[in-house]
């Protein structure tokens, strides 16, 4: 959940749905209000964020047309006397000894919080790649703010299963479904459900809550009916979507079919005897490349987005359509 909105026609009482999570940061800021009521949302704002683990040899990559990754160190942001005060020493000698930043160059009053759009360029980078990168603060300046923010919400990862580098052509796959990704999330469709709980897997310490939010933004995606016989349906599904030939399509169907049943036995009680931590983790990894693929299929087509953003019915008639 983010932090309740203060638009106006917002209940503030009732927080909505966003992978932000804003309430959970926290950060030392010094405002200076251009009017009464809010700053001047014709400003350009400024969003660094430092890439941890992030282990690339290039220098600068255009993701998108105000998103870079900069071998930049925003030294002016970290020796701010408002970032002394707020970070440690630990804290801000990691962010001097990151070699690569996250950039954003963007309208204050942009439809995509500086939260979100961090956040949807890690989830980007996981679904191209899953590798150890986190980020854990950002700083936010305009020309009358300026706000250094401590991120709790941190990506985690299961050790074995991630990469140890990150290519130039992984970052040209994180240019491609970057902007539909946000697209998706913006727009507020069926579609916004399934990334805000493929976020919450991405950053659950509990493998667990990780695997069920997964497999909840895979139903998110997949789901066009009520009755009954959901693991068969979910499972065709799936099938349809990611595979081209009738062989394929079986492989994958059980794939998903093996993946929902451990998310059945954490959801009806029947996972506490899972003391194996090792094969809890490797199932993990399993559901996590599962769903990682669905969304590589889902963002690289504008056809399979419009599909999924129907309702029942013609989600329906899609996934026939697909023999």
């Amino acid at each position: 959940m983010s932090r309740p909105s203060d638009r106006a026609g917002e209940d503030p009482e009732i927080p909505a749905v966003a992978f932000a999570r804003g309430i959970r940061g926290r950060h030392a800021a010094h405002f200076r209000r251009t009017g009464p009521d809010q700053p001047d949302s014709k400003a350009r704002q400024k969003v660094w964020a430092p890439l941890l683990e992030f282990s690339w040899t290039g220098i600068d990559y255009r993701l998108a047309s105000d998103t870079w990754i900069k071998k930049t160190i925003p030294l002016e942001l970290i020796d701010r006397k408002e970032t002394e005060q707020f970070l440690s020493k630990e804290e801000r000698d990691a962010c001097k000894e990151t070699p690569h930043w996250l950039y954003f160059l963007r309208a204050v009053s942009d439809e995509l919080s500086p939260a979100a759009a961090v956040n949807s360029l890690l989830l980007a980078l996981w679904i191209a790649r899953p590798t150890a990168t986190h980020s854990p603060v950002r700083f936010v300046q305009t020309p009358s703010e300026f706000s250094t923010v401590r991120v709790l919400d941190r990506f985690q990862w299961v050790p074995g299963a991630v990469a140890d580098s990150i290519t130039d052509a992984d970052l040209d796959v994180v240019a491609n479904t970057l902007p539909p990704l946000r697209d998706v999330y913006v727009s507020g469709g069926r579609l916004r459900n399934a990334i805000v709980l493929t976020f919450r897997g991405c950053v659950s310490v509990d493998w667990q809550s990780a695997f069920v939010c997964f497999i909840a933004a895979a139903e998110a995606m997949l789901t066009y009916s009520d009755k009954p016989g959901v693991t068969e349906r979910l499972a065709n599904a799936y099938g349809r979507l990611v595979a081209k030939s009738a062989s394929d399509r079986k492989v994958a169907a059980q794939r998903f079919r093996k993946v929902y049943a451990v998310r059945s036995d954490i959801a009806h009680g029947r996972s506490h005897d899972r003391n194996r931590s090792k094969r809890n983790l490797v199932d993990l990894a399993e559901c996590s490349d599962l769903i990682r693929s669905l969304w590589r299929i889902v963002l690289e087509s504008e056809h399979i987005r419009r599909a999924l953003e129907r309702d029942d019915t013609g989600r329906q008639s899609f996934f026939l359509e697909k023999h």
